[in-house]
């Protein structure tokens, strides 16, 4: 809660600091504190504005762009009294808009990067969300589904295959349908269907159970990685008619 509330205060203060350390030779010369007299506030004050890039890129992090390019400004309006009226080094109104320039820059790509980023969570949330919908449908369905990724392991099976073969998620799927600690090479379709075959084929059990099989390609929402979608069909009764 007490962060909450300090949230709003964060930039001004950023700026109110940053504000007093550019000044801080003015203000020391002004109360006359002698003891705070340091040659380091007194230099050219190139240095100085780098505290300034903290409000900036603040800006950017919490109000994208347009806080970036907003605080930019008002960092060059507090910049003009020195460049105009009391620094005495050459070019301090050119070097003081280099800056500006520099800081609104870096301010901008933050607030850019920061967009981008949101959109990114934003359709990968959706995406979740979608691919919780779908698998939501899949789960309700008579037939058996079964998604296999590249690397052979089981990421999904709905509870009509569970019904029939077991659970099995993140095992290997020769493991799973066949048994095998290796590869079916001779039987296995998932590389034809990984790269955009749709395969079909029976499957029969030593039960004597058979299923009508077909896999296609189907890219995993989660990561999009393209995976198998297998849908099997249990046969057995139109086998033995």
């Amino acid at each position: 809660m007490n962060k909450v509330k300090l949230r709003p205060f964060i930039l001004p203060l950023l700026l109110a600091f940053s504000t007093l350390f550019y000044y801080f030779g003015e203000l020391v010369d002004w109360a006359a504190w002698e003891a705070l007299r340091i040659d380091f506030f007194y230099g050219i004050h190139d240095v100085h504005r780098l505290l300034f890039l903290a409000p900036i890129i603040y800006a950017a992090h919490t109000a994208r762009v347009k806080g970036a390019v907003i605080v930019t400004l008002i960092a060059f309006v507090i910049f003009l009294p020195r460049a105009f009226f009391i620094s005495p080094f050459p070019d301090p109104l050119l070097r003081m808009a280099l800056f500006t320039i520099f800081a609104g820059t870096i301010g901008v790509l933050t607030g850019i990067a920061r967009n981008q980023l949101d959109r990114s969570r934003k359709l990968e949330t959706a995406l979740r969300s979608e691919r919780s919908k779908l698998l939501e449908i899949v789960e309700r369905l008579e037939d058996g589904i079964l998604i296999i990724g590249p690397d052979y392991r089981i990421r999904f099976l709905n509870s009509a295959m569970r019904r029939h073969f077991g659970e099995g998620l993140d095992l290997f799927c020769y493991k799973y349908l066949q048994n095998l600690d290796h590869p079916c090479e001779q039987i296995c379709k998932l590389p034809d269907v990984i790269n955009g075959a749709v395969e079909r084929w029976i499957y029969s059990r030593p039960d004597g159970k058979s299923y009508e099989v077909v896999a296609s390609p189907y890219v995993d929402f989660a990561d999009g990685v393209v995976c198998q979608l297998t849908a099997f069909r249990d046969i057995t009764q139109h086998e033995k008619i």
